[in-house]
């Protein structure tokens, strides 16, 4: 299958039969552009990314937005009641909201292609006194087994793959009761400025439209339960919805 690298439209199928080569080469992808500045990364948490070679990256990851998200998320994440569950996080990253998720009574595991961003994860797991609860590992989870857990995150990362379609059944088979998502689409002018750093740091970027995401969710079983437009990201809420009962003749 032929990878386009820029994409602003609509969830894409494969129908090649290249569907889990398309994934390894987009994670690959993603793991050589996240490793470039996983520090960095970190450091936009807490609005400390100062590093000039960076000044793109520090310009979209922005402290701001990344604490609105992080704030939807941890508010679904007391909402639906996650203590004493079992959460996945899918492209933990530097694993801040999967920390929250711990702080919540969580029991985690995240999960990154990124070695730098895992052993920052474990790092502030320590520090916060959360080792118990988290566990942190390097693992492709778009083409690699995972297991099944009651909650699964996916939180910035469903715009770096193409045939999102694919990586959705796949996470839909391992969640058994709520699925998160949350994008970066942003703005206009943020979009672009995304696309120049993805031509510029030769990343795959792929816009999934959040109707089209919730519709293929629809088909896997799940239905929408809350959804949260922010001014840099779109953050939706999945449950699975119950097999109908049996009718009684």
């Amino acid at each position: 299958m032929r990878l386009l690298l820029y994409n602003s439209g609509a969830v894409a199928t494969d129908r090649s039969g290249a569907g889990d080569s398309s994934l390894i080469a987009e994670a690959e992808v993603a793991k050589r552009y996240f490793g470039s500045f996983a520090d960095d990364y970190h450091r936009a948490f807490q609005g400390t990314g100062r590093n000039p070679l960076h000044a793109g990256i520090n310009l979209l990851f922005r402290r701001k937005t990344f604490e609105r998200r992080t704030d939807v998320v941890t508010r679904w994440l007391s909402h639906y009641r996650v203590d004493g569950k079992r959460l996945l996080d899918l492209g933990c990253g530097s694993g801040e909201v999967s920390l929250e998720a711990a702080r919540l009574g969580a029991r985690v595991t995240g999960l990154d292609i990124v070695p730098e961003m895992i052993e920052i994860a474990r790092g502030e797991a320590a520090h916060r006194g959360l080792e118990a609860t988290t566990a942190f590992r390097v693992h492709n989870f778009a083409v690699e087994p995972i297991d099944p857990a009651e909650v699964t995150m996916m939180i910035g990362v469903i715009e770096y793959y193409r045939d999102v379609e694919q990586l959705l059944r796949k996470v839909a088979e391992a969640t058994r009761e709520l699925l998160i998502i949350v994008d970066t689409r942003g703005p206009w002018w943020r979009r672009r400025l995304r696309y120049a750093l993805a031509r510029f740091k030769h990343f795959h970027l792929y816009y999934h439209p959040a109707d089209r995401v919730a519709d293929a969710l629809a088909r896997l079983g799940f239905r929408e339960d809350q959804r949260v437009v922010g001014h840099s990201f779109t953050a939706m809420a999945f449950l699975r919805v119950p097999p109908a009962a049996p009718s009684v003749n």
